[in-house]
């Protein structure tokens, strides 16, 4: 299964997909969903805004397809909030 991924916002600087689109093919898995890709991604879910599944809104319990373009928007950032990561 070929799918490609694209973040916007901080996700560009703090997930693994970085500034340009990232393309994969995953072993044809029934059941994967797009939540099952967040760790692997480095996305935190409670800061996701929206996700696009070609094109269109998401549902992070979507079933993954065959040639998908998944799209990652965050909430936005409060100003002078630190990260969990950064201690």
């Amino acid at each position: 299964m070929r799918i490609t991924i694209a973040v916007h916002g901080h996700f560009k600087s703090t997930s693994s997909v970085g500034n340009d689109e990232m393309s994969f093919t995953l072993p044809d898995a029934d059941g994967l969903r797009i939540r099952d890709l967040l760790e692997t991604l480095n996305i935190v879910e409670e800061e996701i805004r929206q996700v696009t599944f070609n094109g269109r809104n998401g549902r992070l319990d979507e079933a993954v397809r065959h040639r998908a373009r998944l799209e990652f928007f965050p909430r936005e950032r409060i100003k002078g909030a630190r990260s969990s990561v950064e201690g």
